[in-house]
């Protein structure tokens, strides 16, 4: 049965109940008239028929949204919009507004109108006290009727739905119980009022026995109403509260095993982090070692890189004295050339010399031979051919030392060319070798230079890193403290919590 069928059927019995109690009361003991507590209740009946239905017409189209909502969310709780959500908590807040009205209205025209009827009929004069009473009474009756409706459609019924699907609503049902309690004594004191009535109007003979038969069935008739009030209240009340109970006791239950269970982690955990202090105290320690030891490394690096430039200064200098040295060398070889040159230009002047020696000595012995065949007359000449053939002869002789020595010079020269040469080679080597060097010390310096860089930043990283050790573990002692202080309040919520599944399990 759907919410919107349920609640026809509640504000139809709520208030016609309602009406035929106050005309018990109206007809009963201020009219004395009870065959028109039945018979004469169309005009009444009427009026309240027409506001319960335009009642029903304003609520229909609310119920109707409210139920699609709550379908949708039994279906599926995802496919719930924030939209959706506004609209289900729109109509729950707009549910009681236009059954305020009905009631009030209903019961303030319709059982109101009973003082009104009866004087139009002539029966009884208008009285303007009666009148009041009547609608004091019907006000109660109205604001009884509309607590029960609000109370078992709105409060319970409506917002059982929407705890089905997960939408947190305030459901005060002790205010509900009061604000019952408080319309019933209302009722039950404007009820009694009637009897006194009845008695200042109809006096006379047997006015006692009326009185004491009017409060009885007055006094029953309240307790009736309470009762039935009380009943449909309280046992909502009562219901919810055992399922408040049992879901108390359960969640207890389960908070007193989660407590315990966190209780001893947050123990196990105060342990643990107290190692990871201790650990993270030596890591600040090896953290600092190490930072000192970089800190050396980084000062040998850069000493190394500072040999290393020496060294390869030095380098570049001996290399720039090993290609002076080739170039001296090989103006050494060219000059050599020449001179060998030059020596070649002697040899041909010596084979000039000696041929022309070589001349004289012969022509020097024709001379002698020629001075021996003219007898005394070519005796000086003889001596002085003699003589120019000997010299000849020194010459030839001197010009065979000249040619040895010039022999050896040339030997010598060619083997200085070659020893030369051969150096020149030897620095070419060497160069090479500089230049080799050269490089080889230009990649250590650069070897050099990156690790001194490469120390550095470690260094750098070195620092930051004690300062995040140090950080973590200044924050692993306040954390150490807080699961401290998180144990010893696990402990007491455990305690607490203990305590709370009792009361829960004496509800």
């Amino acid at each position: 049965m759907s919410i919107f069928s349920k609640f026809t059927y509640l504000i139809f019995l709520t208030t016609y109940l309602g009406i035929f109690f106050l005309r018990i009361f109206h007809f009963g003991f201020i009219y004395e008239r009870p065959s028109a507590i039945l018979l004469e209740c169309i005009p009444t009946v009427s009026i309240s028929f027409l506001l319960i239905v335009s009642c029903l017409i304003v609520e229909r189209p609310i119920l109707r949204k409210f139920e699609e909502i709550i379908k949708k969310g039994r279906k599926s709780r995802g496919s719930l919009t924030e939209s959706d959500i506004a609209e289900c908590m729109r109509c729950y807040k707009k549910f009681d507004i236009a059954i305020a009205a009905g009631d009030a209205v209903g019961f303030l025209l319709g059982a109101g109108s009973t003082s009104i009827i009866e004087a139009a009929k002539g029966i009884v004069p208008f009285e303007p006290a009666i009148f009041i009473i009547i609608e004091l009474q019907s006000v109660g009756v109205g604001f009884l009727c509309y607590t029960i409706n609000v109370f078992l459609i709105k409060r319970v019924l409506m917002a059982g739905c929407m705890k089905e699907i997960g939408m947190p609503v305030n459901e005060n049902l002790s205010q509900n119980l009061n604000i019952a309690i408080v319309t019933s004594i209302y009722l039950s004191v404007m009820n009694m009022m009637t009897i006194p009535i009845n008695l200042l109007k109809n006096g006379g003979e047997g006015a006692f026995q009326r009185f004491v038969v009017y409060f009885v069935i007055g006094a029953s008739l309240n307790m009736l109403i309470c009762f039935v009030t009380y009943s449909l209240i309280i046992r909502r009340i009562q219901e919810r509260e055992k399922r408040v109970s049992r879901t108390l006791l359960e969640e207890t239950k389960k908070l007193a095993e989660s407590t315990k269970k966190s209780a001893s982690t947050s123990c196990d955990q105060s342990a643990a982090v107290k190692e990871i202090v201790a650990t993270m105290h030596d890591s600040t320690e090896l953290a600092n070692n190490i930072g000192n030891k970089v800190k050396h490394v980084t000062g040998l690096a850069e000493k190394s890189r500072d040999a290393v430039v020496v060294g390869s200064q030095a380098l570049q200098k001996n290399m720039q004295e090993l290609i002076e040295i080739k170039n001296t060398n090989l103006l050494t070889i060219e000059e050599i050339k020449e001179l060998n040159k030059k020596i070649n230009g002697v040899w041909d002047i010596v084979s000039i010399i000696n041929n022309v020696a070589d001349q004289t000595k012969i022509i020097a012995f024709n001379a002698e031979l020629e001075a021996s065949s003219s007898g005394e007359a070519g005796k000086n000449f003889h001596i002085v051919a003699t003589e120019i053939r000997r010299l000849s002869d020194n010459i030839i002789d001197s010009i065979k030392e000249i040619r040895e020595i010039i022999n050896e010079i040339q030997h010598a020269s060619d083997t200085l060319i070659l020893d030369s040469e051969k150096s020149s080679s030897q620095i070419d080597a060497g160069c090479e070798s500089a230049s080799a060097l050269e490089s080889g010390f230009s990649s250590i310096m650069a070897s050099s230079n990156a690790t001194a860089e490469s120390t550095r930043e470690i260094l750098d990283f070195v620092g930051q890193m004690t300062i995040s050790s140090e950080q973590i573990f200044i924050t692993l002692q306040q954390i150490a403290h807080g699961i401290e202080d998180f144990s010893v309040s696990t402990t007491n919520i455990s305690t607490s919590s203990e305590a709370v599944k009792e009361i829960a399990s004496q509800l």
